[in-house]
């Protein structure tokens, strides 16, 4: 040291030597007027404790109080930890404040807002509906906010379901006749021994096809039983019927029937009719269809049965259908046709009770009555049905 004298820089080095250990010299308090004025200052000038890192049991108690989120147990601890550490104090506000930015930036979960749009994404509109009431009802003072969510699914649905309807028609517009048909097949079988010996076979065939304008229906069926030796039951049935939409539920429809029974005594009978229908319900879980007009017969019977006769008649009829269960339907299809000489009826329910995938159990009964059969004929005739259907 050249600069100044040996005793000057002890007399500097001392009093900050002092200061660093906390021990406040008496220096520092009353400047030495013997000092050179340049020196005073220096001497009198308080030195800043420098930071001691965060010790880590201290940094782990704070880390797990702010993994809590309480905000009690966080002041409480940071109070603590400065207290203790007052040379870590920058630092524990930095841990504090990084903290704060991170979780405190977010806004508090709307629970109306979640319940809402949990029920919004299942796109199940009555669900939305009654979630929507009940919050209105139990939070009053955020109506108008619940009304404009909901106002907001509206449109939004409405939208989705137009464009769905649109593309669905336009796929039917572009598709072929063999096209969009869906359908079911339907067997059945019995068989019985002792007294009396009987084997028995039913099956069944039905395909639907919608259109933009044009419905269409097509049915085969057969039945055919042997007891002792002996036919018993020679049931053949065929039926297609188009329908075209001529209004929101009014149709014009046509029908085309071909039967044969040996057991009734006729070999074909043919049916053609023409008129008009009406769909009196037109729901998701029932539907009722009603149609009338006027009607073509003819009949072939055996021989020794009766003549074969034609003559203009009128068709009454009608469909329904009721969802009793996800897995469980019911189905009436019947018709009327009144000729001059007899009235013949046909009746045919069934109930379906899905049993996995498109396997189905059914059970039915069709009745068939003719006010004037031929000779040797009941006027009623039954047929109940056990039967296994798979749907396509």
């Amino acid at each position: 040291m050249t600069a100044l004298p040996r005793f000057i820089a002890l007399g500097l080095l001392a009093p900050a030597l002092g200061t660093t250990a906390g021990i406040r010299p008496a220096s520092a308090a009353v400047p030495d007027p013997s000092l050179p004025s340049l020196v005073i200052p220096l001497a009198t000038m308080p030195i800043e404790p420098l930071p001691v890192p965060l010790p880590d049991p201290v940094r782990a108690m704070i880390d797990a109080a702010l993994a809590s989120g309480e905000r009690k147990d966080i002041e409480t601890v940071v109070s603590l930890a400065k207290a203790t550490n007052p040379k870590s104090v920058g630092e524990i506000d930095a841990i504090l404040a990084a903290w704060q930015a991170q979780h405190e930036s977010k806004p508090e979960p709307d629970p109306i807002r979640q319940m809402l749009a949990a029920a919004m994404a299942s796109r199940k509109d009555s669900d939305v509906e009654a979630v929507g009431a009940l919050a209105k009802k139990t939070n009053p003072d955020r109506i108008a906010d619940i009304d404009a969510m909901l106002t907001g699914y509206r449109a939004r649905r409405t939208a989705e379901k137009q464009a769905e309807a649109d593309a669905a028609r336009a796929k039917l517009a572009a598709a072929k006749f063999w096209q969009n048909w869906k359908g079911e097949g339907q067997i059945g079988a019995s068989q019985s021994g002792g007294n009396t010996k009987s084997a028995g076979l039913s099956v069944g065939l039905a395909l639907n096809r919608k259109g933009i304008d044009w419905d269409q229906r097509f049915r085969a069926q057969a039945d055919y039983q042997r007891t002792n030796g002996s036919t018993s039951i020679e049931r053949y049935l065929v039926e297609y019927e188009p329908q075209i939409k001529v209004g929101e539920r009014a149709f014009a429809y046509g029908l085309g029937r071909w039967e044969r029974d040996r057991v009734l005594g006729f070999g074909n009978r043919w049916n053609a009719s023409a008129g008009m229908g009406y769909k009196v319900i037109a729901g998701k879980a029932m539907t009722l269809n009603l149609k009338a007009g006027p009607a073509w017969r003819e009949t072939g019977y055996l021989p020794g049965r009766g003549q074969s006769e034609s003559e203009l008649t009128g068709l009454a009829g009608l469909d329904f259908g009721w969802n009793l269960s996800p897995t469980l339907r019911l189905t009436q299809t019947a018709s009327t046709i009144v000729g001059e000489h007899n009235t013949v009826t046909s009746s045919l329910t069934a109930l379906n009770a899905k049993l996995i995938g498109g396997l189905s159990a059914r059970f039915s009964y069709s009745a068939d009555i003719d006010t004037r059969p031929p000779p040797g004929i009941e006027t009623v005739d039954t047929l109940t049905r056990f039967t296994l259907v798979y749907g396509f």
